[in-house]
């Protein structure tokens, strides 16, 4: 059976086209549910992402550099959603195809692609600051970019994690608990939007 892989192009779309395709997603996601019943992020969460989003585009009309920073950053936490999601829908998929396609993903088309290895020398270690960790990885070849995840859940449900706007092979995670352990792992985005985890790492926030 061949690899599914999303293909979503945001780096080529203008903005409307941007939201139109993640709105389509969200009403898939959201209207089959027997099919995605816990997907990651919420589908609340998601619409939230959307609608921060549109607001800034609206904001940006003007040509305000500020505003228009302000857009950038809301678009690249969508896009990071929709990373997020489409890994718990291929996830979810198992290798089916029809499956996968109802959640509203593009799928790459069947055949034989540059395939990307996972994140490598992943290093966790405390800030400067009281509950910050930084975080890094060895760089992908093929990488496009990266985003860093951090759970709490020593079971790491798909569900517990929670994703940060870097998208670089380094991030700084703060405003964390200190005492608390977090479970820490990296995303590596390579061509046609494949995605390969880390494996995970844990430290305790001071």
């Amino acid at each position: 059976m061949a690899q599914l892989r999303t293909r979503t192009g945001f780096d080529n779309m203008s903005d409307p086209k941007v939201i139109e395709q993640v709105s389509f997603i969200h009403q898939q996601v959201s209207t089959h549910t027997a099919l995605f019943p816990t997907p990651m992020p919420a589908m609340v969460s998601f619409k939230d992402g959307i609608d921060d989003y549109q607001s800034a585009v609206n904001a940006a009309l003007g040509g305000d550099r500020v505003l228009a920073g302000q857009k950038k950053i809301a678009k690249q936490a969508v896009v990071n959603m929709v990373y997020q999601l489409s890994h718990y829908v291929l996830m979810t998929a198992n290798g089916d195809r029809q499956i996968a396609l109802q959640s509203g993903i593009p799928l790459a088309k069947d055949g034989t692609a540059n395939v990307i290895t996972k994140p490598t020398d992943l290093k966790v270690v405390n800030g400067d600051q009281e509950g910050q960790l930084l975080v890094s990885v060895k760089k992908v070849k093929g990488g496009r970019a990266y985003m860093h995840q951090y759970s709490t859940d020593p079971l790491l449900n798909e569900g517990s994690w929670m994703s940060m706007t870097c998208t670089a092979t380094k991030c700084k995670l703060e405003g964390l608990i200190p005492g608390t352990t977090y479970f820490i792992r990296v995303a590596a985005i390579g061509p046609k939007d494949q995605i390969m985890y880390s494996d995970v790492v844990s430290k305790k926030a001071a």
